[in-house]
């Protein structure tokens, strides 16, 4: 049987991936008209946005989740667990992102 904590991991990361999922689509259709071989410099610009609009929905949600789990006994854990799993999705989508054509 999973934590707390554990729990509460695991339905962030669920989340994360949904909202990277949905930024990922608002990307692709962004960019479906940028010929990637005429305007790298544009393509790299949608790029930049929309990973900052993840990393900030994504922090957003993971200040939401240790403001109202303050009570924990492994908050500074928690907290570093979610900044890990922050860089990952933003890890994941930047590379998604490298290898649209």
């Amino acid at each position: 049987m999973l934590s707390h904590t554990e729990n509460l991991l695991n339905t962030f990361d669920e989340t994360a991936h949904l909202f990277a999922n949905s930024i990922y689509t608002e990307f692709i259709f962004s960019i479906k008209d940028v010929d990637r071989l005429k305007n790298e410099n544009t393509f790299q610009l949608w790029t930049r946005k929309y990973t900052g609009k993840l990393k900030q929905l994504l922090e957003g949600q993971a200040m939401e989740y240790i403001s109202t789990n303050r009570d924990l006994a492994t908050i500074d854990w928690f907290h570093k667990k979610l900044v890990n799993m922050i860089r990952l999705h933003l890890q994941e989508f930047s590379y998604r992102a490298q290898y649209v054509s």
